[in-house]
């Protein structure tokens, strides 16, 4: 599903390609919404956009700040972009072990593991390693049973499942997609 915006003034600056944009006319922003499929893997959400500034595509690709300041109803469609055809977001726990702080590569990060499972940020705060471990080492004072903190970040991943797939069921609906 296509949307454009009318022709546009920008009304800030952005430097492209070596040069100032914030006089140029920008003649139109364009959203894509598909429901992507490649090969045997399942269908996944995509929004992309290209903006055309004097004519020439200036940029493009995953420009949901620009596409959501044209089509701020796209916001929900955003929010999707990369989960597959059930909600679910891209090698969905793994990369919430990420930002959960669960590895030795990455701090512990509330806001992109909200952003990523689709959670309030106050949530997903209560999901970080620390967090998790302090649990983890309450549950096995209060009930003598030790449960490993990841256990716990899975549990509650794998009850996102049923949310994620109503989500995704309801922005087909919406826009209407079919896996292409």
């Amino acid at each position: 599903m296509k949307f454009t915006t009318k022709p546009q003034a920008i009304t800030s600056s952005k430097q492209l390609d070596g040069r100032d944009h914030k006089r140029a006319m920008l003649n139109y922003i364009e959203a894509n919404l598909t429901l992507h499929k490649i090969g045997n893997q399942l269908p996944y959400f995509s929004l992309t956009g290209r903006a055309v500034v004097d004519g020439i595509e200036a940029y493009s690709g995953a420009i949901h700040e620009e596409i959501l300041a044209a089509f701020p109803e796209l916001e929900d469609a955003a929010a999707m972009h990369l989960s597959d055809i059930n909600g679910q977001p891209m090698h969905s726990f793994d990369n919430g072990k990420y930002w959960a702080g669960f590895t030795k590569w990455q701090n512990p990060n509330a806001k992109a593991l909200a952003k990523l499972w689709r959670i309030g940020e106050k949530r997903a705060e209560g999901l970080l390693f620390d967090a998790l471990a302090l649990q983890s080492q309450e549950i096995q004072e209060d009930t003598g049973e030790f449960i490993h903190s990841a256990t716990l970040l899975k549990e509650f991943h794998d009850r996102q499942l049923p949310r994620w797939k109503q989500e995704a069921e309801h922005i087909i609906k919406k826009y209407n997609l079919e896996a292409e």
